[in-house]
């Protein structure tokens, strides 16, 4: 019997604090030969986009490019299932193309926009994942 995930929902609140106190997401690409590949990233959502930097050549960067679908989740509660909370987005992927979007991206990630976009020695892009769907939980609302 599938799962009523309406029940046990994220409230906005709990949604917008989870967030908040989770810097890091587990980003999901499908590489060509079809297997997965999961990183964790540093993201930011903004105006409903959930985005986050990395090299251009990167593996994950490269699937964006091949599939321009990916999924992404920022989840807490450990072992302790009792105490488990997330959200899981699904959705289209994309590469920045425009300073405005990346200077906002950097705003939100690093607090101020980067003056030495190469300063790793290695070009960087921004990364967008604009969720199709949306799923979250909150374990704890079980009781």
């Amino acid at each position: 019997m599938p799962r009523n995930y309406a029940s046990i929902a994220l409230t906005d609140a709990a949604r917008a604090e989870l967030l908040e106190t989770t810097p890091v997401m587990r980003f999901a690409t499908v590489d060509p030969d079809g297997l997965p590949h999961v990183v964790p990233v540093t993201y930011a959502e903004v105006d409903g986009v959930i985005y986050f930097e990395t090299d251009a050549d990167a593996v994950k960067t490269r699937n964006v490019e091949a599939t321009g679908k990916a999924a992404g989740v920022v989840d807490r509660g450990g072992h302790d299932f009792s105490q488990h909370r997330g959200v899981l987005w699904r959705g289209d992927a994309f590469v920045v193309e425009d300073r405005e979007t990346e200077m906002a991206v950097e705003r939100a990630i690093f607090g101020t926009v980067k003056t030495l976009p190469e300063a790793s020695g290695h070009e960087r892009v921004k990364i967008g994942l604009d969720p199709s769907r949306e799923v979250s939980w909150d374990f704890r609302r079980l009781g």
